[in-house]
């Protein structure tokens, strides 16, 4: 894992008081847009991540609260062959993974390889009827000792972000102008200045200095 990307999730995994800097000069896109409650609302991924897979997520509500932390984050390739959903190998040189489709409900899905099946729940309105594994799916599952949830985004572009959160970290956040703040309760507060750029769908913040930026897309 590099330097930069450990620097990074550093600053969602600490018991630390963050306040992010919201500065736009002359010089930004017309395309960017102010930040409000309504606009920075929503669920955010990390665009960088670790060769393992491992990148970071926010989920800015609202209510003013705002969800910090880690999991993983893997976008691949996905297409159906005889009735099976095939993703890449998961291991260098390894085979393809190969699940085969057990609809189970017009909302639940099941994915069995070698014998052991996954289940899928459907999240809101499937957006294709003509297509029904197109969507967002939840699936339960279990590491070492907790319980989590992996979310499976399947899209008709042939593109699958799998997103599994391994942790949260609960936080507030306020937006005064051009500013971001986000506290996040802990025994030694600390404060972090960073320039904010923020479009529909793209979040950008950078360290101070022109230093390095972490992008964040919408999910």
């Amino acid at each position: 894992m590099s330097v930069r990307f450990q620097a990074s999730m550093r600053r969602f995994t600490v018991c630390v008081t963050l306040l992010v800097c919201i500065s736009f000069g002359l010089g930004c896109c017309a395309s960017a847009q102010q930040p409000s409650p309504t606009s920075i609302v929503g669920r955010w991924r990390s665009l960088e991540t670790s060769n393992g897979g491992i990148g970071a997520l926010i989920e800015f509500r609202l209510d003013g609260t705002v969800d910090l932390g880690l999991g993983a984050v893997v976008e691949m390739p996905w297409h159906i062959e005889r009735k099976q959903l095939i993703l890449p190998p998961a291991t260098t040189d390894g085979p393809e993974q190969k699940y085969t489709l057990n609809w189970l409900g017009d909302n639940k899905l099941g994915l069995e390889t070698e014998g052991v099946v996954i289940e899928l729940a459907r999240v809101g309105e499937r957006p294709a009827p003509s297509d029904p594994i197109l969507g967002e799916w939840i699936e339960n599952r279990e590491m070492g000792g907790h319980k989590l949830k992996a979310h499976w985004f399947i899209n008709n572009g042939g593109k699958l972000l799998f997103l599994m959160p391994f942790a949260f970290r609960r936080a507030s956040y306020t937006i005064s102008g051009s500013e971001l703040h986000i506290i996040i309760p802990g025994p030694k507060p600390e404060s972090r200045f960073e320039s904010f750029d923020l479009s529909p769908n793209l979040l950008i913040l950078s360290q101070p200095n022109g230093g390095h930026k972490d992008s964040y897309a919408r999910y």
